[in-house]
């Protein structure tokens, strides 16, 4: 565990194709499948799939990238405004806290300071993006060709892997791995649908509310919706601070942003995860949580995509090899 957790660890800043290449096998899958059954090549049926995605991918972004680039900018100039909103609602609420624990809070040199670091953080900010622009645009050659040659062969070197389980581990093996691959599937599909529709709510609750930028904000509700729990919290924080910043300031338009991301989630869990994602883990919250604050430290943004899927597998590897343990003991002793 050790050993895999290391190489995670190293090879992390690399993995980003891969783990986007076998999310598009899982989504993918079902329809090459079909289209197989249908008498179509295999090979022929896996690029005529990727090509309707590419299309279909290309009209998207060229329909929703000029108004998130629109709102982008209409959120860059109002950043001024929300960080003198976010200032005052640190000083109210930290003297509020200080008052009722007896300690100090100087929030203005706090953000003096932090201001003071911003110009070294911007320029590190820029390496940062300039160093990922070849990684960004390596990763979009790379993954349609990966995805392609994981449809492809997935299967034989499948097989010829688990051929080199020894025979009293081989059905143990099989029985793990069709386990662990209909739950992660189950998994990537359900949350893709999931952070989709969370998307689509909140997009639209936020425009017919008036808030700015409903699409950008709405978006952005859906991918942290990817992360359990903690997610939903940083959205009602972006909506909250989008919605101080509107001129003229009503405080209504706050209450009813939060509104928005409450009924999303409500329509989510009451609606969404019963019907798609139910059956595709079942991890405890708190075991969630810790999981994504620890797989997100050592592995960043990857970790904290990867935590769920990582400890579904574990557990499902673990109860099966705890099993087959105390099978074999009770089938030793009886």
């Amino acid at each position: 565990v050790g050993f895999i957790l290391a190489s995670f660890y190293l090879l992390s800043s690399i993995l980003l194709p891969v783990i986007i290449s076998f999310t598009l096998y899982a989504l993918i899958q079902p329809f090459t499948n079909y289209l197989v059954r249908k008498d179509f090549n295999h090979s022929l049926a896996i690029i005529f799939i990727l090509i309707l995605m590419l299309v279909f991918s290309i009209l998207a972004i060229s329909f929703a990238l000029p108004q998130l680039l629109s709102q982008v900018t209409i959120l860059k100039s109002k950043l001024p405004v929300i960080f003198n909103q976010f200032e005052h609602f640190l000083t109210i609420y930290s003297q509020k806290l200080g008052n009722f624990i007896g300690v100090d809070f100087n929030v203005s040199d706090i953000l003096v300071s932090l201001l003071s670091q911003s110009s070294s953080l911007g320029n590190t900010l820029l390496v940062t993006i300039s160093d990922q622009v070849f990684a960004i645009t390596l990763s979009l050659i790379l993954v349609p060709l990966l995805t392609y040659f994981i449809l492809k062969d997935f299967k034989s070197l499948r097989n010829k892997m688990m051929n080199w389980l020894p025979n009293p581990s081989f059905e143990l093996g099989w029985l793990i791995y069709y386990r662990v691959t209909s739950q992660l599937q189950l998994y990537i599909r359900g949350v893709m649908i999931q952070s989709f529709i969370m998307a689509v709510v909140a997009s639209f609750g936020f425009f017919i509310i008036g808030l700015d930028i409903p699409v950008l904000i709405g978006s952005l509700a859906g991918l942290l919706n990817l992360i359990p729990y903690i997610g939903p919290l940083i959205s009602i924080l972006l909506a909250v601070l989008v919605a101080s910043a509107m001129t003229p300031f009503d405080p209504s338009i706050i209450y009813m942003a939060v509104a928005v991301i409450i009924a999303a989630q409500v329509i989510d869990n009451i609606v969404v995860i019963p019907s798609v994602i139910a059956n595709a883990v079942d991890l405890h919250p708190v075991l969630v949580i810790v999981g994504i604050l620890i797989f997100g430290n050592l592995f960043g943004t990857i970790g904290v995509i990867l935590a769920i899927p990582a400890m579904a597998t574990a557990k499902i590897i673990y109860i099966n090899l705890y099993a087959d343990i105390y099978n074999a003991s009770q089938n030793k002793y009886s």
